[in-house]
C-alpha cells in the first residue's frame, strides 16, 4: 500500500499539470465546498519534499493564487444574488431581522471571518458569498482575502512538506501526518467557534439563504468595521 501512495505522489511531482491542479482545485473549493484544495496542496507539497518537483515557492503561488480566484468568484455571486435575495428576505418580519443580523455581523466581524472563516468546514465560500449578498465593501474584502490566502497557501504548504521532509524516505507516513494536523486544526477551529457561540460563517449563510437562525440572534449595537 505504502508503495503504491509513494508512486503516486512521485507521478503528481512529475506531471507539468500539477500546478494548475492546484489552481483549479483551490478555486473550485470556494463555490463547492466538497473540492479537496487543502489535502491537493499537502499533497504536492509532500511530493516536493519528496523529488524537489514543483518547487515550493510554485506551490505557494499556485495555491494562493487559486483560493484567491476562487474567493473572488464567489464574492462576486453573492453581489449578482444579493438584490432578488434582499427583497425576499424583507417580505417577513423574521426574515428581514434575521438578514439584518447577517449583515451587521458580516461588516462588524468581516475581517476575522474572511481570514479564520477558511479554516472552518464550508467557512470559506459561505463567508465569501454572504460577504457579496450584504455589500461588504470590495476593496476591503480583497486586502483581506489576499492575506487570508497567503496565510493559508502558506501553512498548507509547509505542512505537507514538513511532513514530507519529517519521513523522507516514506512519503505516505508523511502524507497521513499532514492530514492529521490539518483535520486536528479544523476540529479545534470548531469548537472554538461553538464555545465562542458568535455567528458563524456557515451560520451567516444560512441566515441570508432561509431566513432562519439556529440560535440566539443576540449581539446589537456598533462597534469598528472588520
Amino acid at each position: 500500500m505504502f508503495d503504491t501512495v509513494d508512486a503516486a505522489l512521485a507521478t503528481v511531482a512529475g506531471s507539468p499539470w500539477v500546478l494548475l491542479v492546484v489552481v483549479i482545485v483551490a478555486a473550485a473549493d470556494a463555490l463547492v465546498p466538497l473540492a479537496p484544495s487543502e489535502s491537493t496542496v499537502i499533497a504536492v507539497a509532500v511530493a516536493s519534499a519528496a523529488s524537489g518537483h514543483p518547487p515550493l515557492v510554485a506551490v505557494v503561488v499556485a495555491a494562493a493564487l487559486g483560493a484567491y480566484g476562487g474567493d473572488r468568484l464567489a464574492y462576486g455571486v453573492g453581489r449578482w444574488c444579493g438584490p432578488a435575495m434582499t427583497a425576499r428576505l424583507q417580505r417577513r418580519r423574521r426574515t428581514r431581522a434575521m438578514a439584518e443580523l447577517a449583515h451587521r455581523v458580516m461588516h462588524r466581524r468581516g475581517r476575522t471571518l474572511i481570514v479564520f472563516g477558511r479554516y472552518l468546514p464550508g467557512g470559506r465560500s459561505a463567508t465569501a458569498v454572504t460577504a457579496g449578498l450584504v455589500g461588504y465593501p470590495l476593496g476591503r474584502f480583497q486586502r483581506f482575502t489576499a492575506l487570508a490566502v497567503t496565510i493559508w497557501a502558506v501553512w498548507a504548504t509547509l505542512l505537507g512538506y514538513g511532513g514530507g521532509a519529517l519521513f523522507g524516505s516514506n512519503p505516505t507516513l508523511g502524507l497521513a501526518l499532514a492530514y492529521t494536523v490539518a483535520a486536528t486544526v479544523a476540529v479545534v477551529a470548531g469548537l472554538v467557534r461553538r464555545l465562542g457561540g458568535s455567528l458563524a460563517p456557515g451560520r451567516l449563510g444560512r441566515v441570508l439563504r432561509t431566513g432562519r437562525s439556529t440560535g440566539r440572534a443576540g449581539g446589537s449595537g456598533t462597534s469598528r468595521p472588520g
